[in-house]
């Protein structure tokens, strides 16, 4: 039996190949899913002709062959020798038959995918299922993961950031949890589980009532984690912590949870924690695509000599770590001020720009200075 958020999903898969219209039928010849939403829930007689005959594939050759039917291909979706439902493709039968034979194929082999994927989780317990969820799966079926949350006692209304905890020691995992577990902080809303063996992953509950919760997270979490740290200290056991994003649906904690490994994976701190809103700027510099900076900014490059570059890539380096701070870029890069400045109005003068004053000058200084960046 053919469910219908995976319908759905299978359908916004398929149709990112065609411009065909492509329907999903169930056992009882109902459309359930279709790239024409006015379609879904209507009777389809060619796949119930088709499920419930001999015939593996039904070919309609006009409009008025079959009541609300319109021409096309349908094939039986077979799944183990089961037949769980139908797929049709709209158009002309001798044009669309190869795309109908790849389409039947694509979404047989999604749904056996998702049937192994589904059988592999209902090998865990409960809450390993839901963590896999959580963590692995980009596009967790909402209800599934609901549904699971509901039976574990866990309510969505509410607002929740990750820590990723990642013990410099393998082995220390599960003490660690235990720790953090033990703060009279850790409230029955508080996910938390020890993650590959070697980091302890927290989705804290934080007061989405309270009026500074926003500007006052940090303080919260620090003295949250306090009585762990101090474990720490005594243990001598050293620990980085990643912390993500606010989320209050569930199927975005993957992403709050990938917002703690990005962190992990390219923030290089002496810091004990690091946050992901102070790195929201190089965050979304990754989204930035290399051929568009190419695109606005391929002839500075090329006008620049070489010990230009590598001055502009200093300075505004500075700047932009210093909230364009002149004094202390200067400090940064060990420089008398008065010498940064002569270096640093040789910039602003070859581009006419003046960032101090120019909130549009800024911008354009710092995405030169991403394309500079080797």
């Amino acid at each position: 039996m053919l469910d219908v958020s995976l319908a759905e999903k299978l359908i916004e898969r398929v149709t990112e190949y065609t411009t065909y219209n492509v329907n999903i039928m169930n056992e009882n010849g109902v459309i359930i899913a279709s790239r024409d939403p006015e379609r879904v829930g209507t009777f389809h007689e060619a796949a119930f002709q088709a499920l419930n005959g001999s015939k593996e594939i039904i070919t309609v050759e006009g409009d008025n062959d079959y009541p609300g039917v319109l021409r096309g291909i349908n094939m039986v979706i077979d799944i183990d020798g089961k037949k769980e439902g139908v797929v049709g493709v709209t158009g002309d039968p001798a044009e669309i038959r190869p795309v109908a034979l790849i389409t039947k194929m694509a979404i047989e082999t999604m749904i056996k995918y998702e049937n192994q994927k589904m059988q592999s989780l209902r090998r865990q317990s409960k809450k390993e299922r839901f963590v896999e969820m959580l963590t692995r799966d980009e596009n967790p079926d909402p209800t599934y993961i609901r549904k699971l949350a509901a039976e574990l006692n866990y309510r969505e209304d509410i607002v929740r950031i990750p820590i990723l905890c990642r013990p410099e020691h393998l082995g220390n995992a599960e003490e660690l949890l235990e720790r953090i577990k033990t703060s009279h902080l850790h409230g029955r809303e508080d996910i938390s589980f020890v993650l590959d063996d070697e980091y302890v992953l927290v989705f804290k509950t934080l007061d989405k009532t309270e009026e500074n919760i926003f500007s006052d997270y940090k303080y919260i979490l620090g003295e949250y984690m306090a009585d762990a740290l101090r474990w720490m200290r005594e243990k001598e056991m050293k620990c980085r912590f990643y912390v993500g994003t606010f989320q209050n649906s569930f199927t975005q904690y993957y992403y709050a949870y990938r917002h703690c490994r990005w962190l992990e994976e390219n923030v290089r701190t002496d810091h004990s924690t690091v946050w992901f809103y102070d790195y929201v700027g190089k965050y979304m510099q990754n989204f930035i695509p290399r051929n568009e900076l190419q695109r606005m900014f391929n002839v500075f490059g090329s006008g620049m000599t070489d010990d230009f570059k590598q001055d502009f890539r200093e300075l505004i380096g500075s700047l932009l770590d210093n909230n364009f701070n002149i004094a202390a870029a200067a400090r940064q890069s060990f420089m008398h001020k008065n010498t940064f400045v002569y270096r640093y109005n040789k910039v602003r003068d070859m581009l006419n720009v003046n960032p101090q004053a120019s909130l549009s000058d800024k911008w354009m200084l710092m995405y030169l200075y991403i394309y500079l960046m080797p």
